[in-house]
């Protein structure tokens, strides 16, 4: 699968189309949350690949992507590198799901450019990470940038998956492979995203969405609670809500045929 050379780093990313080849597909790009990666998402291109073209983008230091060198983990600057993304692909116009802290950026990067903007989906995504949810991914250590700097990826991802309404694995094969995958996030860049996601809400902007907007709410993760999600919902104009009965956070993975119904509905008739 391809890389591309932006911003002095290497971005990763799957592009998959299966659409009649006369046909002039949409395009669909999918942003994953904190330390994953495209390869979560693989269960989805059937579905989607079909008709639409499918592109999966591994964040700065996630994935196959590099660390990004010197440049500093900002909110604004990981959403000018997915503009600079699509620019690079010649990529006008996107239906953006954003899973999880990828939904914050998702959220953004519609609310700087909604004109490129076709549909948002947000996948059990908060606002941000409060206080609260630093001191629950800190587990036993004095503040989350620690548990990760003393754990590094793959400790601190066994930690995590270890604890109620996280990825909730049913298969050990399940978890080893999660597990795996998170591990090739490098602990620097776990550092630099908790810090922007501690320090940012994107809750102020969401009255200000003006794209077609669904919130695919999970009923049982710790990071994204229900009551949330329905505020969250409430606070976008026009946004719709599907709640998604899932194991755990993960509502893409485990629920994806209901994940994937609600976003066609959402999607169907928007040009």
């Amino acid at each position: 699968m391809p890389d591309i050379s932006l911003g002095g780093y290497i971005t990763h990313y799957k592009d998959d189309n299966f659409s009649t080849p006369w046909r002039c597909s949409d395009i669909v790009l999918i942003q994953h949350g904190f330390g994953r990666n495209a390869n979560f998402w693989w269960h989805w291109v059937p579905s989607i690949a079909s008709e639409f073209r499918l592109i999966r983008r591994d964040l700065r230091g996630h994935g196959g992507s590099s660390d990004g060198g010197s440049a500093p983990w900002t909110f604004d600057g990981l959403v000018e590198d997915l503009r600079d993304f699509c620019d690079a692909l010649d990529v006008e116009t996107i239906h953006l799901i954003g899973e999880s802290t990828g939904g914050m950026l998702s959220v953004g990067f519609a609310h700087r450019f909604p004109e490129r903007v076709k549909s948002l989906t947000l996948c059990n995504a908060p606002t941000t990470i409060n206080e609260e949810g630093q001191k629950f991914f800190a587990g036993n250590h004095s503040s989350w940038k620690v548990a990760l700097s003393e754990l590094g990826a793959k400790g601190w991802s066994e930690w995590l998956l270890k604890q109620p309404g996280t990825a909730a694995c049913e298969t050990e094969a399940e978890k080893k492979w999660i597990l795996d995958q998170m591990a090739r996030t490098s602990t620097e860049a776990m550092i630099g995203y908790s810090d922007v996601i501690s320090s940012i809400d994107v809750a102020s902007v969401l009255p200000e969405l003006k794209v077609p907007t669904l919130v695919l709410a999970p009923t049982r993760s710790s990071a994204a609670p229900l009551d949330a999600q329905r505020s969250m919902a409430n606070g976008i104009p026009g946004a719709r809500l599907a709640v998604i009965d899932s194991r755990g956070h993960e509502t893409y993975w485990d629920r994806r045929d209901d994940c994937v119904a609600a976003w066609r509905a959402h999607v169907v008739g928007i040009v």
